[in-house]
């Protein structure tokens, strides 16, 4: 049993592992709290490495996912390093090299802008970035999902141009090409046009992607040339590329921000938080193409567009980082293991859900269909199985996740509702995944970017033009309030109306429906929606019942819902029956076996000062020193 007190920890509001009843400001009846203290995470590939990431993912996978949940949610305290010298101070530039795009430092948690619903991979909040209508910022539920369609498409249009199969695109190479790269979502699907590999200028210039897909230039050896706006026949010899699927979209040429869920991670921690990551992972480029080798979690990165601020030039003799860029003291803010978890739960976050039944659900894929919102909304897409060799179809990670969260309408009981779904086999203690195909359901997007139109128009900080903006996914989008890229959209009908450009005929078929269609297909969107994951009621234990009162070593936990924490190796045991204050009987979900259910005994989790610091890492492992694991 646990029960802690110490005074650095009730400072912490998001924090908070004590029980009730033990006089510490540190409680959490409901259990939503981070129950764990910050200890950083090592990261390991050794899968015999007892609590470093590859041994966690293979071991103890549940567990693994809620520490990356947390380090989602987690409120960063100063002593952790939170914020650069300047709070609140403008940062990035805008095309003109001089204005700056977005207000950085500026938040303690991921959650100050994904937190709809609330300790959730949500999002629904407006934040300063581009202009003054700023940006809607989205949720990232499936977001495993979103990585893996991502990399895949890439994967697709290497095979068909690269044709020596070296990994980028040589001149001769993108002469041979065709004029498109089309790219077939799912069986029967209509193929999907993402731009021109060739050359604007024949044997030199640049392929006429769409907007999406962001290109850097190689020399004739396939390396990064820093700074190479296009292929010259001197310097430069031929290209490479990405998919960058998160952000609105920045205007013609730039893109958007992030290319994997990782870069996701560490680019808002250091923006937005001052947290610096060091993370080998990210530049483990061997051949200097500017595409990593895969992290522990499995998806490739991308160095040559993304690379995060602290790149260990200066390693310490126990294993981190010395760099400190910001010079504040504090030492791997954000280290690669907290990355390898943070990356494994936004790869196995649940998806959103249809909050109907399938023949609704059908019948509203009909209605989008007639007025043509499924020319840019593509309904479903499949994720392939892996393949591993080149010469018999593009190089396929197959779906990387290690569950599915099958969240289903109940109709008898006006829920909806979960099953978990083993993507592994068990091998002894192990979770070996399967690296299977999965057909992503109710997606909604065909991850282009399309010119949206005057109304769409955005006029930036430098004033700048832009309309260009990323078809976003629909799953979710009736709890997305408000609407479109900058969140100026208050209802559903006005984001439909809003569309123009590429998208005004269904505009215009939308518009001249009757009312009873249009209403339709507003309440066709309004069911796609997001949910509480810890709350949902869900068949965990795959008894095919959802239980009315689930017991979790030993305890009644009450009715049977997703959390976790009821599936680590070491499930975690609830205070339960407590009464309360006024002398009201509740159940508590505060946790009594928080170090042995979160691994604090574990080899690379096991920090006895509670400083942040493995003891692995730390030089005086009995003092804490929250700065580098020697001072304060």
């Amino acid at each position: 049993m646990i029960v802690l007190a110490a005074a650095p920890l009730a400072a912490q509001y998001n924090e908070r592992p004590a029980l009730l009843g033990s006089r510490s400001p540190a409680c959490d009846a409901s259990g939503r709290s981070i129950k764990d203290h910050r200890v950083r995470a090592i990261s390991s590939r050794d899968v015999t490495a007892e609590g470093g990431t590859a041994w966690l993912f293979l071991n103890d996978p549940f567990l693994a996912y809620q520490l990356g949940r947390d380090l989602n949610f987690r409120e960063f305290r100063e002593r952790d390093g939170v914020f650069d010298a300047q709070v609140s101070n403008l940062l990035g530039p805008m095309p003109d090299g001089t204005t700056k795009k977005i207000t950085a430092n500026n938040h303690t948690s991921c959650s100050g802008c994904h937190n709809l619903p609330q300790g959730n991979p949500g999002g629904g909040t407006n934040f300063h970035k581009d202009s003054g209508f700023g940006r809607q910022a989205p949720h990232y539920y499936g977001g495993g999902l979103v990585e893996m369609l991502a990399i895949q498409i890439r994967a697709q249009i290497l095979h068909h141009v690269d044709r020596d199969k070296n990994g980028w695109v040589s001149v001769n190479e993108s002469q041979l090409a065709g004029d498109r790269a089309w790219i077939v979502p799912s069986d029967g699907a209509e193929a999907l046009d993402f731009g021109n590999p060739r050359l604007d200028g024949g044997t030199t210039g640049k392929p006429q992607f769409n907007n999406i897909v962001r290109v850097w230039f190689v020399d004739a050896q396939g390396r990064t040339v820093p700074g190479a706006t296009s292929v010259n026949g001197t310097t430069t010899f031929g290209y490479n590329f990405e998919l960058v699927f998160w952000g609105w979209g920045q205007g013609r040429g730039r893109s958007a921000l992030n290319p994997t869920n990782r870069a996701f991670l560490w680019d808002p921690f250091k923006t937005h938080g001052g947290l610096e990551a060091h993370d080998p992972s990210t530049t483990n480029d061997p051949d200097g193409d500017g595409v990593s080798l895969p992290s522990v979690a499995g998806a490739i990165q991308f160095p040559a567009t993304h690379k995060p601020a602290d790149r260990g030039i200066a390693m310490d003799p126990l294993g981190f980082s010395r760099d400190d860029p910001d010079r504040d003291g504090h030492l791997a803010e954000i280290t690669e293991g907290d990355l390898d978890v943070g990356e494994w739960f936004m790869l196995n976050a649940p998806r959103p859900a249809f909050a109907g039944t399938q023949r609704e659900y059908e019948r509203g894929l009909r209605t989008m269909e007639r007025m043509g919102c499924t020319s840019c909304h593509t309904a479903s897409w499949t994720i392939h199985a892996q393949n591993t060799n080149a010469e018999q179809g593009p190089l396929y990670a197959g779906d990387r996740r290690f569950f599915d969260l099958d969240v289903q309408w109940n109709a008898q009981q006006k829920r909806l509702e979960g099953r978990v779904v083993p993507l592994y086999v068990r091998q002894g203690a192990g979770y070996a995944r399967q690296f299977g195909n999965y057909e992503v359901p109710a997606f909604f997007s065909d991850l282009r970017h399309h010119d949206m139109g005057e109304e769409c128009e955005e006029l930036d900080f430098a004033g700048h033009t832009n309309r260009l903006w990323r078809t976003p996914m629909l799953w979710g989008v009736g709890s997305g309030f408000p609407w479109m890229h900058d969140g100026q959209s208050l209802t559903l009908h006005d984001a439909i109306m809003r569309h123009g450009g590429a998208a005004q005929q269904s505009r215009a078929l939308y518009a001249r429906a009757s009312e009873s269609d249009q209403q339709r297909l507003v309440a066709f969107l309004d069911k796609l929606r997001l949910y509480d994951i810890e709350s949902l009621p869900s068949d965990i234990d795959g008894d095919g019942v959802i239980a009315n009162a689930h017991l979790v070593q030993g305890m009644d936990t009450g009715g049977e819902r997703f959390n976790a924490e009821w599936l680590f190796a070491t499930p975690l045991r609830i205070q339960g029956l407590y009464v309360n204050g006024v002398g009201t009987v509740i159940r508590s979900n505060a946790g009594v076996n928080v170090a042995d259910a979160y691994g604090h005994n574990l080899l690379l989790r096991r920090d006895s000062d509670e400083d942040g610091w493995p003891d692995v890492w730390d030089a005086a492992p009995m003092t804490a020193g929250y700065k580098n694991g020697t001072n304060h």
